[in-house]
This record gives C-alpha cells, sequence and structure tokens, in this order.
C-alpha cells in the first residue's frame, strides 16, 4: 500500500506541469538579442568620509568637500543637458572600530555623507573624474553608465530577441517535416547589462559593500566602458 501512494505523490509535480500545457501541438523556443554601444551618460557614486575626536570639525571637513564637489560641476557646465548634477545626502554617523579596548572609553564615530552624480555629457567625464579621485575624504568610488534612449534600445532588442526565437523555432518544426503556425504565447525577460551579470559592475560591488573598502586597485576610473546589452524572449508557436 505504501509504495502506490509514494509512487503517487512523487508524479504529482509533473501531472500538474502536464495539465498546464497547451492542448494544440506546438513549439517552445527562446531568443535573443545582443547589442554593444557606446553609453551617453555616467553616474557615480561616492562617500565623503571624515573623522575627528570632535565631531563638529568632521561635520565640517564632509560639508566643505560637499562644496568642492559642487563647485566642481559648476566648473563642469553645472545641471544644464550638458552638464552634470549632484545629489548630496544628509550627513550621518558610522560608529568606528576603536583602538582603545578600554569598553568605558566614549564611542569614536565617522561622519559620512553619500553622493550621487550624473554627467550628461560623457565629454566632461575625464575632468570630473580626475578631480574627484584627486580630492581628499573620498571613498567607496563607484561608476556606472547608461543610455538616455534606454526604451528604445530595449524595443529594437526585443524585435531581434523575437526574430531569433522564430528562426529556432522554424528549425525545430522543419526537423519533423512541419511548419511553423501562428503565435500562442510571448514573454520578455529582463533588459540585462551583461557586465553586471556575471559581477564585473563597481555599482553592485558598492551597493553590497559593508565598511570601509578602497576603491577597486584594477578599475580606470577614467575610462567609460562600453555597454553590452541583452534581452530576452520565450515563445509559443502552433505548429501546422
Amino acid at each position: 500500500m505504501f509504495k502506490p501512494l509514494a509512487l503517487a505523490v512523487a508524479l504529482l509535480p509533473f501531472a500538474v506541469h502536464a495539465s498546464s500545457l497547451p492542448d494544440y501541438p506546438f513549439v517552445h523556443a527562446g531568443g535573443e538579442g545582443f547589442l554593444m554601444v557606446a553609453p551617453d551618460m555616467g553616474e557615480i557614486d561616492f562617500d565623503l568620509s571624515a573623522f575627528d575626536p570632535d565631531p563638529a570639525a568632521a561635520v565640517a571637513t564632509v560639508q566643505a568637500r560637499a562644496a568642492e564637489v559642487r563647485a566642481l560641476l559648476a566648473e563642469q557646465g553645472g545641471e544644464g543637458e550638458h552638464g552634470a548634477s549632484a545629489e548630496v545626502r544628509d550627513v550621518r554617523k558610522e560608529m568606528r572600530k576603536s583602538a582603545n579596548p578600554d569598553p568605558a572609553a566614549a564611542p569614536e564615530y565617522d561622519i559620512r555623507s553619500s553622493v550621487h552624480i550624473v554627467v550628461r555629457d560623457l565629454g566632461r567625464w575625464r575632468a570630473i573624474m580626475s578631480a574627484l579621485l584627486a580630492m581628499a575624504n573620498v571613498d567607496h568610488l563607484s561608476t556606472t553608465f547608461g543610455r538616455t534612449d534606454r526604451l528604445k534600445v530595449e524595443q529594437e532588442l526585443t524585435a531581434v530577441a523575437v526574430k531569433d526565437a522564430q528562426r529556432r523555432a522554424e528549425n525545430m518544426a522543419a526537423g519533423f517535416g512541419r511548419k511553423l503556425g501562428a503565435v500562442a504565447a510571448v514573454s520578455s525577460g529582463q533588459l540585462r547589462n551583461l557586465t553586471g551579470a556575471v559581477g564585473l559592475m563597481p555599482g553592485d560591488f558598492y551597493r553590497a559593500r559593508a565598511g570601509v573598502t578602497p576603491p577597486q586597485p584594477d578599475k580606470d576610473f577614467l575610462t567609460i566602458d562600453v555597454l553590452k546589452w541583452s534581452q530576452t524572449v520565450d515563445m509559443l508557436f502552433r505548429i501546422k
């Protein structure tokens, strides 16, 4: 009695899966569109940080650096269409590890403020980045690049992926002497940045960081990365 019951339970997921399949002959195929394109915008993330036994002095240092960042961007075109803009977040305190083993000692804090910069004219990228790399109190630096016409690029990649899936489906149908019919269903995967998908995007490192980590030594922050985008689709076709 036990063995038939166990077999029925084991086969249940397969039965449920089969019952959800279409009740007509079909071919399932996936397709992919791939594109390498130069970016037309860049983003920079970093922390301004300072430590001083007097927290007020550390706050003043961070505020002074934030003023320098704003002055730098003003020199590089300001917040217009061909300039750069910065979002400086509120100053915060983060407890730091103390070298004093006395548990009664007063806690020490790093004063930090996160900065996000959008560079709309990449002709200004090198000047802005060079100044930031030379600036004191900057850490956790990371960069990402993108396109202002991302939605248009996504549509183009989706069209390429659909044609790729249709070609694959036609080949499968022809393999057993049938022809492809109408599309029965289609779903689209998320537009992926292939560099980020394999863990090479410094921005992913920045968002996942913990503690104080210097910039990656092998990263050339003056270089503008080429975008490698991929779009996938899954499609069901009726077969004749």
